[in-house]
């Protein structure tokens, strides 16, 4: 009985993290093919919207007529209504990021769940259309695939490590050439919190977003957002 109990258990632990693991694989696989296929590079900014931040990315887009994709935290977006509707005005992609960025392996299933629903119901309120999520940390569980069933769950392929310990500019555009191109994570909060220099962030970011623009225009890539990178044919012109 024991045997069989201790079978059951883990077999429902593989069902709730492997499966999501797999699927993780798989979406990631195909995002790095798009990005080949469509010589595309997909900025996309998390954790926001933040006052001290968000208007500098976007103020940056603006000068260079790029667009992009920001995946917002829900307690933030309800509390600055305006920069999402300056982010929708402006033409960039908005998406879900939870309401309170909490990390699926570490949050109860109900908890996490929950915190996905919270963060889509908050976008809606707002007249948000949110049809993309990104896991915070890109954690997932069985519990939360179902929670998100009906959105695109949107990973990454190229991490600069921008809320961490940034890589050199230089050094994440050479991997954008060598994968053909690339959905490049970063952050536009404006509250580091973690890494040697954490002050560095917001200049690193400013940095790091007009050399991937100008990245692109040198050697003929194409700044798509998430959903145009999905859906943009082969020969069509982004959105």
């Amino acid at each position: 009985m024991f045997v069989w109990s201790l079978a059951l258990l883990l077999a429902v632990i593989l069902a709730w993290f492997g499966l999501a693991m797999l699927h993780r694989r798989i979406e990631t696989a195909q995002l790095a093919w798009l990005c080949r296929k469509h010589r595309a590079i997909v900025l996309t900014y998390d954790d926001g919207p933040s006052i001290g931040m968000t208007p500098a990315v976007v103020d940056l887009l603006a000068q260079h007529g790029a667009k992009a994709t920001f995946f917002v935290i829900g307690k933030f977006a309800h509390t600055h209504p305006e920069l999402v509707a300056r982010l929708v005005a402006e033409g960039h992609e908005v998406g879900s990021h939870t309401q309170n960025h909490s990390n699926a392996w570490k949050t109860t299933p109900w908890g996490a769940m929950s915190d996905l629903l919270a963060g889509r119901q908050t976008l809606a309120r707002l007249g948000v259309p949110t049809g993309l999520f990104r896991p915070p940390f890109g954690k997932t569980t069985l519990g939360t695939l179902i929670a998100g069933w009906g959105q695109g769950f949107a990973f990454w392929t190229v991490d600069p490590q921008d809320s961490w310990d940034r890589r050199p500019v230089a050094d994440v555009l050479a991997e954008i050439d060598q994968k053909g191109g690339g959905v490049i994570l970063m952050h536009d909060f404006d509250r580091p919190r973690r890494g040697p220099t954490p002050e560095a962030h917001p200049a690193y970011l400013l940095e790091l977003t007009e050399a991937l623009i100008g990245h692109s225009v040198a050697n003929g890539y194409r700044i798509l957002r998430f959903g145009d990178l999905l859906n943009t044919p082969k020969t069509g012109a982004p959105a």
